[in-house]
């Protein structure tokens, strides 16, 4: 399989699928001859032109309102959303009209749009580092996902593409760098399909996005001790893959739930308790980030966000029986 960097496998996704439907379009702050705030659209514009790669203002409920008229009319639009944050100001249109159209019309309208957007931190302060992927989580009609490889950003874009949507498409700045292996022929990813990034014995380990590569070196930290965790990759985080998270946690009895934002109604709470329910009885811990905003310091951010070491930490606690709650 050919090794593309992150951006790349996006950009071969968005190419391919363009060339596929003439319905698809993308619309987002530039997008078109600057080829994306992370290079994510190099060369769309000159192949596909103004009509189909849109640059936008810097209007995000604008662009997420258009995007979705434009689904429910017909086509298949892509909004790019530069930071996570900024989503907020397009919760109205996602939230309220293109997730809840389906419901409202009883099946008969659609608004299949992808609305890409970027989270994490990375050195840009407290208003673009917020990782809120569970507000969206929350809402009926819509499917969320979070890759955290090449491979997985091209295959889950394919399909966000082709689904009948909405979908959220979240990536993280701290991947558009990182290579790694993408099929050579054309592969798509389902959604709601957990990915085991290692096997273990000892204690299961849960993770999204960025935290997932973290969460791999801090099994490899644990590993060295004589503690073999088992990472698992949500990839999907609605959909939620409970046929994978439930056999994982009964054959290790543990699970660390980590994410990079907060723990409190977050990612581990709905896991956790979505076990419960669900009859796995096992001891459970989760790790986020300190109950603070992210600063511009790097500092101050490496010690809100969780790293390797602070993983590797949490998951011999847990396994040690010592109660820590998140602060």
């Amino acid at each position: 399989m050919p090794r593309l960097f992150f951006r790349e496998a996006l950009a071969r996704a968005l190419a391919e699928e363009l060339d596929r439907d003439p319905r698809i379009i993308l619309m987002g702050q530039d997008i078109g001859a600057h080829g994306g705030s992370y290079g994510e659209t190099r060369g769309l514009f000159a192949r596909f032109g103004k009509e189909r790669v849109r640059d936008t203002p810097v209007a995000e409920a604008a662009t997420i309102g258009l995007a979705a008229g434009a689904a429910a009319a017909g086509l298949r639009p892509m909004a790019f959303i530069t930071y996570l944050d900024f989503l907020m100001l397009g919760l109205d249109p996602l939230v309220n009209y293109a997730a809840k159209l389906r419901f409202k019309s009883a099946g008969q309208l659609t608004a299949p749009v992808v609305v890409k957007t970027t989270t994490g931190a990375k050195g840009q302060g407290p208003t673009h580092a917020q990782c809120i992927e569970p507000w969206l989580m929350s809402v009926p009609g819509l499917t969320v996902v979070a890759p955290s490889t090449a491979g997985d950003a091209y295959g889950l874009l394919k399909t966000a593409l082709r689904a009948e949507g909405p979908v959220v498409y979240v990536d993280h700045k701290e991947l558009f760098p990182k290579g790694g292996e993408v099929p050579a022929e054309e592969t798509l990813i389902p959604f709601g399909q957990a990915a085991l990034r290692r096997s273990g014995r000892h204690v299961t380990i849960v993770s999204h996005s960025f935290m997932s590569l973290l969460t791999v070196d801090a099994a490899a930290l644990l590993s060295k001790e004589g503690i073999e965790a088992e990472v698992l990759d949500l990839r999907s985080l609605w959909p939620i893959d409970w046929a994978a998270l439930g056999e994982s946690v009964k054959r290790t009895g543990h699970v660390l739930f980590v994410e990079e934002g907060q723990p409190v109604c977050g990612v581990g709470a709905e896991l956790g308790f979505g076990l419960r329910e669900r009859g796995v009885d096992a001891k459970m811990a989760r790790l986020g980030a300190v109950r603070a905003p992210v600063a511009a310091s790097q500092a101050l951010e490496s010690f809100v966000i969780p790293d390797a070491a602070r993983i590797a930490a949490a998951a011999r606690t847990l396994l040690e029986g010592r109660k820590e709650v998140p602060t």
